[in-house]
């Protein structure tokens, strides 16, 4: 695949060169309604250009769509163990229950929304049972 790759890489290249050094025509170009005169390299300059920004965005927008689905899940596995943990307790130290009542507290707060999080933590402070 790398050697492919690199195949691939050399021939864009070498096929943008030679574009530039053999193409000396101009042509008019007409974007929007507004007309250009510009070279035949530099359409195709900016043809690459232009292909390679769509490669770059889909690329761009795969990985946030990833990353979202990620999260989504995370937040699914997260709260299905919370409420298998609530009908079956299985904890057996303290230190299990600290960690239980902390993985709660950091799920309800992936929910509220942006800046309620002082809050839920002062409501959480003085609500605790001593």
């Amino acid at each position: 695949m790398a050697v492919l790759g690199i195949v691939l890489v050399v021939l864009a290249v070498l096929f943008g060169l030679g574009v530039s050094v053999s193409s000396t025509a101009s042509t008019k170009l007409e974007v929007f309604g507004v007309d250009f005169g510009v070279a035949v390299p530099t359409v195709f300059f900016l043809g690459a250009l232009a292909g390679a920004c769509l490669v770059v965005g889909v690329w761009l927008l795969k990985k946030g769509l990833g990353r979202t689905y990620r999260r989504r899940k995370e937040m699914r596995d997260l709260r299905n163990q919370v409420t298998h943990s609530d009908t079956a307790p299985e904890l057996t130290t303290e230190s299990d229950d600290s960690r239980l009542d902390e993985g709660r507290a950091d799920a309800a707060r992936t929910d509220l929304p942006a800046g309620a999080d002082e809050s839920a933590e002062e409501h959480r402070q003085t609500h605790q049972p001593h």
